[in-house]
């Protein structure tokens, strides 16, 4: 048995993200954010249907790896 996490962020917070990172350029161009706002209306929704734990990546890392280290602990 495994589990499959799917670690999300509302777009708001995704694009807050991309526009202040400096080690990546996609997603600084008009049509990449829009791009990327598609994908999450139209992929996230599949990744959601076939994940077995979801983990909301806004958190702080810390808080996001804790949750990943736990489901790695109760995984067979």
């Amino acid at each position: 048995m495994f589990t499959i996490v799917l670690l999300s962020a509302p777009a708001e917070v995704m694009l807050a993200r991309i526009v202040t990172r400096t080690n990546n350029p996609f997603g600084k161009r008009p049509e990449e954010r829009e791009a990327i706002l598609r994908d999450l209306a139209e992929v996230e929704p599949l990744l959601r249907a076939t994940c077995t734990a979801e983990i909301d990546a806004s958190a702080p890392i810390d808080q996001v790896v804790r949750q990943l280290e736990e489901l790695a602990q109760t995984t067979p």
